[in-house]
């Protein structure tokens, strides 16, 4: 597979961009999986009036042309009107599917996931600033996309400094492996210990984290350092720093103040010089706000913050990842990569990670197709496939489509797509609320402006 690096000069486009006052906004087109592997990873930038996409052949003047059977000479085009850019399928034989809707024109935004024949294409708009570091990908932390670009590139900046560092993301997204890079990058002789907050044990984790002396307590037999002196000269990683006791939250504040550290049991402090970095997946804001979390040391914490993206947020990552979880060696298939970039991944890299796991047991060593993967994938794409096939008009007209055929989850949504998703669900809030990423609450208020009630559609359907 050809890498993001080969393809598309980012640098290049920053080395210009460098000298202008304002930021650099730019739209492409990723190939993200392809029977054309030369191409995959390429990406395109689509300026002017736009780009066309068809088969490569002598005569082939388009922007695209891709060594793909199933692609028409001329099977589609990406146009601009105006502010806005759209798919416009050009009388292809086989269609142009945008986000898993076959469409004849239809508007694309950052993420949209395009099929033209067997090839994968994903849309994208990047927008630069002049002064931001960005990092191609190397080592652990995998991902071409502009988003862990940024990562990176701020793990190279703060890696050789002394100030804590705060990694916020949601489970899944690789806290650790940051904070390890963080390391690897300081030059710090000491360790790497990491250690996860929510799994102290309640009783022992001030012993655990700060060492206490022989007798100290029933059991203490003989005198331990503790986690925090073992990363002296080095780095303590506190993963889940938001379920850290409130007792202890204080004594690692001075350990952040001071640099001292007192064990269990001991009347004199020992001078520890380790690097702090914590992660969570809570808002710290709301801790200190109810009374859970000490705002000093929140304060402490963040000397610098990094952010990680949702998985679903950085789509160019996903199949790069999966074929690094299974040792470079995966070939997906295009409806195996399409299924792949359309599902929301709530669970991030963790996710991916057991969906491939499980996808491999069923395939039993044979190549992976989409019966292999979980029905929620399987869905979309097993439902435009018998929309659309030919030897079953009766069902193609009478099969309920699935929302994610027919509902948008990146915007507001309108009165009949809460009533199409309340009658998949059956009345099911919780369900809806799962669909879009929201709370249950910001779905009651939408069923308030559009006057509907889910109880009455319990029994629909």
């Amino acid at each position: 597979m050809a890498t993001f690096e080969d393809t598309f000069d980012l640098g290049h486009t920053r080395s210009i961009h460098a000298q202008l006052p304002r930021d650099l906004t730019v739209a492409r087109l990723l190939v993200a999986s392809s029977p054309d592997t030369a191409q995959e990873g390429r990406a395109l930038i689509v300026e002017g009036m736009g780009l066309t996409i068809g088969r490569r052949s002598s005569r082939s003047s388009t922007g695209l042309a891709l060594a793909d059977s199933a692609v028409s000479r001329a099977h589609a085009s990406v146009q601009r009107a105006g502010d806005s850019w759209f798919a416009v399928d050009d009388g292809s034989r086989n269609g142009t599917i945008v986000n898993g809707r076959r469409s004849q024109r239809a508007v694309l935004e950052h993420g949209h996931v395009l099929r033209v024949g067997e090839t994968i294409l994903l849309f994208q708009t990047l927008t630069v600033r002049p002064d931001e570091r960005l990092v191609p990908q190397s080592g652990v932390l995998l991902g071409p996309s502009l988003a862990m670009e940024r990562v990176r590139g701020q793990i190279a900046e703060v890696a050789s400094s002394d100030i804590p560092v705060l990694i916020l993301g949601p489970s899944g997204t690789g806290k650790e492996l940051v904070a390890s890079e963080l390391h690897s990058q300081s030059g710090r002789s000491g360790a790497f210990v990491p250690v996860n907050c929510g799994a102290l044990p309640r009783d022992l984790a001030e012993s655990e984290l700060f060492g206490h002396e022989a007798g100290a307590f029933t059991g203490a037999a003989k005198a331990a350092p503790g986690l925090v002196r073992a990363a002296d000269g080095g780095t303590l990683f506190l993963d889940e720093i938001g379920e850290l006791p409130p007792e202890l939250q204080a004594k690692l504040l001075r350990v952040l103040a001071t640099g001292e550290v007192r064990p269990v049991g001991s009347a004199k402090a020992t001078h520890v010089k380790a690097r702090i970095v914590a992660a969570t997946h809570r808002d710290l804001e709301r801790g200190v706000v109810d009374e859970s979390f000490r705002g000093d040391l929140l304060a402490r914490l963040r000397g610098w913050t990094i952010e990680l993206p949702r998985l679903s947020e950085r789509p160019s990552d996903i199949l790069g990842i999966a074929h690094a979880l299974e040792g470079g060696s995966l070939r997906l298939d295009a409806d195996v990569a399409e299924a792949l970039l359309l599902h929301d991944w709530p669970w991030n890299v963790r996710e991916l990670r057991q969906v491939l796991d499980a996808a491999k047991v069923r395939a039993g060593g044979a190549s992976l197709t989409l019966r292999h993967l979980p029905e929620p994938l399987r869905a979309p794409i097993e439902a435009r496939k018998r929309l659309s096939s030919p030897s079953l008009p009766s069902v193609s007209m009478t099969a309920p489509v699935p929302p994610t055929l027919s509902v948008p989850r990146d915007r507001t949504p309108t009165r009949d797509d809460l009533e199409r998703l309340l009658r998949w669900h059956k009345g099911n809030v919780s369900q809806v609320a799962a669909f879009f990423g929201k709370e249950r609450a910001q779905i009651y208020r939408w069923l308030r402006r559009h006057e509907l009630d889910a109880e009455a559609y319990r029994d629909d359907g």
